[in-house]
């Protein structure tokens, strides 16, 4: 297990030349320090020297090398993990969209809570999620974060403002007239 060859024997198809130019090139740290781990071993030290070089365990230096016997110069790279499968399919979210689209049935504002979308969610497909994981399927589905503006409690209603709109022109004051026949007086009082 721990017979990893070393120098010449370790990476043979690749040149120290070739290591040492990849290793310039890459920008991505965790591949940067496999590349340094590949280099010292070529170079023919043993790994506890590379691990006090590159401040890691004995096994992560090891598995490092491996990974290098194994795959060769891609051995610098993360292979792809597939992760957890979502909880709602393809067709689900489709169906949770065209849902969405339509509205909120009692939100005056028409914008949707997280609340709400868990629970259809919930309702619709059987689904538990917590909030944040709901988030993140709306953002996914390119929905963002809106607030209604606030409405003053002192505002006046829709009908308080049509009412004022419809005032007969009598009421209103300060005609032409009026304003100069105030200044008239004015000038009068003043001197």
């Amino acid at each position: 297990m721990w017979n990893l060859p070393k120098g010449d024997d370790f990476l043979p198809r690749i040149s120290f030349v070739k290591l040492q130019t990849a290793y310039s090139e890459e920008n991505i740290a965790r591949s940067k320090i496999r590349l340094l781990c590949a280099i010292h071993r070529k170079k023919g030290e043993p790994i506890d020297d590379i691990c006090q070089v590159s401040n890691l365990k004995k096994t992560t230096v090891h598995d490092i090398l491996h990974r290098f016997v194994e795959r060769g110069l891609d051995g610098k790279d993360d292979e792809e993990r597939s992760g957890r499968p979502p909880k709602l399919n393809v067709k689900q979210r489709k169906k949770l969209m065209s849902v969405l689209d339509k509205g909120p049935k009692y939100n005056r504002n028409g914008l949707w809570t997280t609340k709400e979308v868990r629970e259809i969610i919930r309702k619709e497909f059987g689904v538990k999620y917590a909030h944040p994981y709901v988030w993140q399927v709306l953002k996914a589905a390119n929905f963002s974060i809106q607030r209604p503006r606030p409405k003053h409690y002192k505002s006046a209603s829709d009908e308080e403002k049509a009412h004022f709109k419809k005032r007969p022109r009598c009421w209103q004051r300060n005609t032409v007239k009026e304003v100069s026949s105030w200044h008239a007086s004015m000038r009068q009082h003043m001197g």
